[in-house]
């Protein structure tokens, strides 16, 4: 079995330096490579980190294009069976990719698996759920999908135990194995978003082809989350409801789209005044822009 272990970057050059340095640090039975893919190529930093780890394969783009695109890169530009995309700001604490491997070996419907993303102090991050749709997005809209979390944390922290692994809908692209002939059948990431919903959408695009999805409660891996967006709230809030319209019209028939995007307007007024309440100092201020701007765009004035 062989593995291409791909990373996209972007102005994370510290934490992409801490993940090779997990990767190379854990002792790992399976062959694998590593593809970094720079979305960044003005800066000078990735060639520091290539000075410490030469045997990784480092792809410069001229411009960032967006977090699938980037890995569908990734991916043309290796070269094995299996594939697992990581997030920069990703930290191996061990090898949950030999017992993925070994189930995805003998079990030839799955897709994608995933182990539990943790965060820096080993707590439960939220990074798996159920097939999407209208109860979803309205939980979402309404922020009653915390609720829905909480319920899926207690869940998932009490299967630890049990060593099994548990079929879910979509696992998160910060850390997912998926079989290169399952990822090359559905055409890989979906080139439509920029950033957000990747994850989501491609597991969807699996499920659809047959496949299976799987999530392992009892592996870990640290995810630092988000750190690309400590300075832009804006765009974090933005990007997400932008690709959750693309999903929405991938996935969705004309009426699930219509409801979706009437539930997603009154939640963001929703968002917009609480806003305020909610967040402090530049974080207030760049999610309020972000939820403004994501109003024009569902209401179908250009932001």
């Amino acid at each position: 079995m062989s593995i291409s272990l791909i990373i996209v970057n972007f102005d994370v050059y510290d934490n992409l330096y801490h993940a090779l340095k997990s990767i190379t640090a854990v002792n790992a039975v399976f062959k694998y490579e590593i593809v970094v893919v720079d979305n960044q190529p003005q800066q000078t930093s990735i060639d520091k980190i290539a000075a410490d780890f030469p045997n990784v394969k480092y792809i410069k783009q001229p411009f960032n294009l967006g977090f699938g695109r980037a890995n569908n890169v990734g991916a043309k530009n290796s070269d094995s069976q299996y594939l697992c995309f990581l997030n920069p700001d990703t930290i191996l604490t061990e090898d949950f990719i030999s017992p993925i491997l070994e189930f995805m070996e003998k079990n030839e419907n799955v897709g994608v698996c995933a182990p539990m993303l943790v965060y820096e102090d080993r707590s439960y991050q939220s990074s798996v759920g159920f097939r999407m749709g209208l109860i979803y997005e309205f939980m979402e809209a309404t922020m009653l999908i915390e609720i829905y979390r909480k319920i899926l944390k207690r869940k998932y922290l009490k299967l630890r135990q049990n060593h099994i692994p548990v079929r879910v809908g979509w696992v998160s692209g910060a850390c997912m194995t998926v079989k290169r002939s399952v990822f090359e059948k559905v055409g890989g990431f979906t080139e439509d978003y920029f950033l957000n919903y990747e994850d989501i959408d491609i597991c969807r695009k699996i499920e659809d082809a047959g496949y299976l999805n799987y999530y392992f409660p009892f592996l870990e891996c640290i995810h630092l989350d988000h750190k690309s967006f400590e300075r832009n709230y804006e765009l974090l809030v933005f990007s997400r409801y932008e690709s959750r319209l693309i999903y929405a019209n991938l996935h969705y028939n004309i009426l699930t789209r219509i409801l979706v995007r009437l539930i997603h307007i009154n939640g963001l007024i929703l968002r917009l005044s609480t806003s305020w309440i909610l967040f402090r100092g530049s974080e207030k201020k760049g999610r309020f822009s972000g939820y403004f701007k994501s109003l024009k765009l569902y209401i179908g004035v250009k932001p």
